[in-house]
């Protein structure tokens, strides 16, 4: 069903998307390596090969118009509003759709997941996006703390945490899935970790995308600091999340098995965004761990 998806996103009218199946299937193994865990990796591959989808359409494409159009189909999650759209955007409404209903039916029918948290979850995150969107077309400059809040949470962690839930015994998972959608201070955290991450890696070679300013960049900007300086600061911002999660595990006994996943997804931002590089992105850099996986695994003994 992934290639089903890939396919749908590949024509010519999205051709700006990045195609990032095969890194986000990656990314997926590193946080679930274990036997027995393919809905979870099917579910999580394809919540992040969403969220680079919308991502990129509504840094790169979209005119502040389609971005509020876009925005509101998704609140209304219902194939009438299609007719909101331009063509080029209709595909991948009508994608997101049939994904949702795709895992649906790809859940077993012993596994009690509710999608509807997960489809929550999708429209706040676009919320977020249009949020950046707005401040780009009238050339607002936030505030660091501003840019933050909002960002931190359209890198993608509250509906990445989400997909991840699946992997939870039923007992578990209602309550895990429950807990992760009121995004608690540990998926803030985590989020913000992969975001100032993704923006250190950023800084140095940014891309003329015409989107909001980093974090990075709204740092220098408000405190009239040089580049370095605010790499040195974010770094111990990240230090700071870190203690919060650290902490969350003694302090959230009931919800450990969620908070490990959550965690991992946290460490695995050091594959993708170590040394200042964003091999997400510029994703040659991750061949050889991929080839080293899939290709020509090093079997154990």
């Amino acid at each position: 069903m992934c290639c089903t998806m890939r396919k749908a996103l590949s024509s010519s009218d999205l051709s700006f998307i990045r195609d990032r199946l095969v890194e986000s299937y990656t990314w997926t193994y590193v946080l679930y390596y274990e036997k027995g865990f393919e809905l979870q990796r099917s579910i999580t591959t394809k919540m992040i090969v969403l969220i680079t989808t919308l991502d990129d359409t509504y840094d790169i494409c979209a005119t502040i118009e389609e971005c509020r159009k876009l925005h509101e189909a998704i609140q209304r999650w219902d194939k009438t509003a299609v007719s909101l759209l331009p063509e080029y955007l209709k595909k991948l409404y009508i994608e997101l759709l049939r994904t949702f209903k795709n895992i649906e039916v790809e859940t077993p029918v012993n596994v009690n997941y509710d999608t509807a948290y997960l489809k929550k979850a999708i429209q706040n995150h676009v919320t977020g996006y249009l949020q950046e969107a707005e401040w780009c077309h009238t050339k607002h400059k936030p505030s660091f703390k501003n840019q933050v809040n909002v960002t931190s949470l359209t890198i993608g962690e509250p509906t990445v945490c989400l997909s991840m839930m699946a992997s939870m015994g039923d007992t578990i998972m209602k309550i895990a899935v429950e807990w992760v959608a009121g995004v608690p201070n540990v998926v803030i955290a985590a989020g913000k970790i992969v975001r100032f991450m993704n923006d250190i890696a950023a800084f140095e070679n940014r891309k003329s995308k015409g989107d909001v300013a980093s974090s990075m960049e709204c740092y220098v900007n408000e405190y009239g600091v040089t580049g370095e300086v605010a790499i040195a600061r974010i770094y111990e911002l990240i230090e700071d999340e870190w203690r919060t999660l650290n902490k969350a595990r003694f302090q959230n006994h009931e919800f450990l098995p969620a908070l490990k996943r959550i965690i991992g997804l946290a460490l695995s931002t050091s594959l993708f965004y170590d040394n200042r590089n964003d091999v997400y992105t510029d994703s040659e850099h991750l061949h050889k761990i991929i080839k080293s996986l899939f290709i020509k695994p090093v079997l154990s003994g």
